[in-house]
């Protein structure tokens, strides 16, 4: 039995696709069946900031 699992990014959780499947190529074809089908909406888009700096004071 095999599950899929996605990820989009490394900044978003890994996404299961519901289903398990009998082989490893039919669990293959479900997640490129999944991935043709998708639609993706931007709905916002932030402006690039810049980086934080942190000091960091170290008491001995």
């Amino acid at each position: 039995m095999y599950a899929v699992w996605i990820r989009i990014d490394e900044t978003l959780p890994w996404i299961e696709l519901k289903g398990t499947y009998q082989t490893r190529k039919e669990a293959r074809e479900a997640a490129k069946e999944f991935l043709s089908k998708i639609n993706v909406k931007i709905v916002k888009a932030e402006k690039i900031r810049k980086q934080m700096k942190a000091v960091v004071a170290i008491k001995q």
